[in-house]
């Protein structure tokens, strides 16, 4: 087992430089938050939407409490784990939502365009609580005796691992013994060191793109690249275990959509996202 990294360091940016219409924030994206050679979608939205939540402090002062309610990121190109600047600027400041949009550029290229949007979090119980089928059986703790994800073969690449454990549901993915099955993987989630408050109620946005590719256990092994990633933060989560579904209901000729649904020890939906992919380039 690895030393374990904290993922405080995707929130740890300078002190921002002043551009014309907003600010400018350089970040460092760890080796660590990759999968493979390649940055993992769901840590470099965590990233922006920090930058995002720091950028509205600073250009707005609101307040209020405020937090990331939602991110929707188009990926134009594979960021490096290297030092990344953030420009971020406002679109629109109001009571109940604000939004900012946030750049990623490395060498001066740009290469993830986001739209982040703020307000008041939830809170309360639910109105209304539907059965989420395929997390109805799972327990809320992973089981001893299931695997993290870094003593399996997916350790070869699945680099985040040192900063988080992820468990599989191994009966659900068929992929990890040479099988094939449907389009689903779940399992458990949690930071393996502590973490600030702020990150804590952002950690459900890297669990939202946590999961191996789905259309592995369809035979479909490789990178599969985000085209676009929208994510929905409902609450802040409840200490614990966060447990994840990720679903896909068809997959076409080069592309495929994947869902994700996460709840916390609690049994509340603490995020859900969508992504568009494309499926690996070999079978």
């Amino acid at each position: 087992m690895t030393t374990p990294v904290s993922i405080n360091r995707l929130a740890e940016f300078d002190a921002g430089e002043a551009a014309a219409d907003g600010v400018v924030y350089t970040g460092r994206l760890d080796p660590v938050f990759t999968i493979g050679p390649k940055v993992h979608g769901g840590s470099m939205q965590l990233m922006v939407a920090a930058a995002a939540r720091q950028a509205l402090s600073k250009l707005a002062d609101p307040d209020e409490e405020i937090a990331v309610i939602a991110i929707s990121s188009d990926y134009l190109a594979a960021p490096d784990p290297a030092a990344v600047q953030l420009h971020a600027w406002l679109i629109k400041t109001g009571r109940t939502v604000s939004v900012v949009r946030v750049d990623a550029r490395q060498n001066d290229r740009l290469l993830v365009t986001s739209t982040v949007t703020l307000g008041r979090p939830d809170h309360g119980d639910a109105r209304y609580r539907g059965e989420i089928a395929p997390l109805a059986d799972l327990p809320v703790e992973a089981p001893d005796d299931y695997p993290d994800i870094s003593s399996s073969p997916l350790s070869e690449v699945f680099n985040v691992s040192a900063a988080v454990d992820v468990v599989l549901d191994l009966e659900r993915f068929p992929a990890i013994r040479g099988e094939t099955g449907e389009p689903l993987v779940r399992g458990w989630v949690r930071p393996r060191s502590d973490v600030s408050v702020d990150v804590h109620a952002l950690f459900p946005i890297l669990v939202g793109d946590i999961s191996p590719p789905v259309v592995m256990n369809l035979g479909f092994f490789g990178w599969s690249p985000t085209v676009q990633l929208t994510t929905y933060v409902n609450r802040v989560p409840a200490p614990g275990w966060l447990r994840f579904a990720a679903t896909s209901q068809e997959v076409g000729q080069g592309m495929f959509a994947e869902d994700h649904i996460v709840v916390d020890s609690l049994g509340t939906t603490v995020a859900q996202s969508r992504q568009l992919a494309l499926l690996p380039a070999a079978r």
